[in-house]
């Protein structure tokens, strides 16, 4: 279970109250039936609201008909890291975006992106169709427990383009978590980054855990008696300090995002020294890459070929 003490909601000015549910009743479209799009439907409809999804496996609605019977359209699609480990592919939600954000141009339907997307997309995309009511709000879900996640989440991030779109989203979020839920208003391009450092952090934690196993072991003393004492300092906290018999960080989220965090720097000229240190780490010494093998989170393709 994720920690909900010291929770903080700021109020917006004419903010709606939704102590009144059928008042409030949201309409609310998925896109992209995965485990975050699933938990983002499931999570809201125990709230009440109604749900619309699509996927491209065969399900109840069509594209259109998502996007006719939405107020709120949730982009959860993957995006894949390269298979050089050169950065991500954007080109699913982007085909997605273009389908989507000249239909509902002009209208109160905002499109918001969940997927993780390198910083300055949603921007991008806002400039493309500057009369789509875009809204970046990244995911923060475990891979081992992702309803229960959303549910009770640390925080919510909301990056938008207007105050009527933050206050919207706000009433959303507020009416599931209540007074007590923590949400964060900032702009797309932040709410990008959050994402970003929020993983790449607790990736770089492992691998020092890892480093410091090893020490430990070289001395010959316990591992777990030193890790044990070291989380006991709340500024650190035991989170992420397991060291597994595989070693380093897999699964689907770690090992994509620096691989796209390390390649936006790159694009950026940003020196990621530090970042790249933790992946090469991590590669040497990660006895099972299997990322490689997760549905949706390695292109085959490498970034050269695929511009």
């Amino acid at each position: 279970m994720v920690e909900t003490s010291d929770w903080l909601t700021p109020r917006l000015s004419g903010e709606p109250s939704c102590d009144n549910l059928p008042l409030c009743m949201a309409k609310i479209g998925i896109i992209g039936w995965g485990v975050v799009g699933q938990a983002v439907g499931k999570g809201f409809e125990t709230k009440g609201h109604q749900i619309f999804w699509y996927s491209r496996k065969p399900g109840p609605y069509s594209l259109n008909q998502v996007i006719n019977k939405s107020e709120f359209i949730f982009l959860c699609l993957p995006t894949p890291m390269f298979s050089d480990y050169s950065g991500i592919d954007l080109s699913i939600i982007d085909e997605v975006v273009s389908q989507v954000a000249p239909k509902i141009a002009g209208t109160d339907k905002i499109l918001i992106i969940k997927s993780t997307v390198v910083p300055g997309t949603t921007l991008s995309y806002k400039k493309k169709y500057p009369k789509t009511l875009f809204a970046m709000n990244p995911e923060f879900l475990t891979e081992a427990n992702p309803l229960g996640d959303f549910l009770k989440p640390d925080r919510t991030v909301i990056g938008a383009f207007s105050p009527e779109v933050s206050a919207r989203l706000t009433s959303l979020y507020q009416d599931l978590y209540g007074p007590e839920g923590k949400i964060f208003l900032t702009d797309s391009t932040t709410a990008e980054m959050v994402k970003y450092m929020s993983n790449a952090l607790l990736a770089t934690k492992v691998i020092f855990a890892n480093e410091m196993y090893d020490l430990c072991t070289a001395l010959g003393i316990k591992y777990e008696e030193v890790k044990g004492m070291v989380a006991a300092d709340k500024r650190i906290g035991t989170t992420h300090l397991d060291v597994t018999t595989v070693r380093g960080f897999g699964g689907k989220c770690f090992p994509k995002d620096m691989v796209a965090l390390i390649g936006f720097a790159k694009d950026k000229k940003v020196d990621a020294s530090i970042l790249k240190t933790v992946w090469e780490k991590n590669l040497r010494i990660r006895k099972i890459r299997d990322w490689e093998e997760i549905s949706g989170a390695v292109n085959k393709k490498s970034k050269k070929k695929s511009h």
